[in-house]
């Protein structure tokens, strides 16, 4: 049996989305340029929502997850 197509798609872009309501809530002292760097990240972010149905859009995340969320994770300091 096939799951429906926006099931499908519903699960492809969920990563991404919340990807995007991360970067949204962020403060832009969490970003290496600050506020610029934010605002940049969040169109990046919108091109990944556009592009993840063809997988592109993963690259984007992961980038977004080693610049940003791992950074200012507290393992990362110390």
């Amino acid at each position: 049996m096939t799951p429906p197509f926006p099931l499908v798609l519903l699960g492809i872009e969920f990563p991404v989305l919340m990807a995007l309501l991360d970067c949204w809530q962020r403060p832009p002292e969490h970003f290496a340029e600050g506020a610029q760097d934010r605002a940049a990240w969040l169109k990046w972010l919108l091109v990944a929502v556009v592009t993840a149905p063809v997988l592109v859009g993963y690259g984007i995340v992961l980038g977004y997850y080693f610049a940003v969320i791992r950074r200012n994770s507290p393992a990362s300091r110390g």
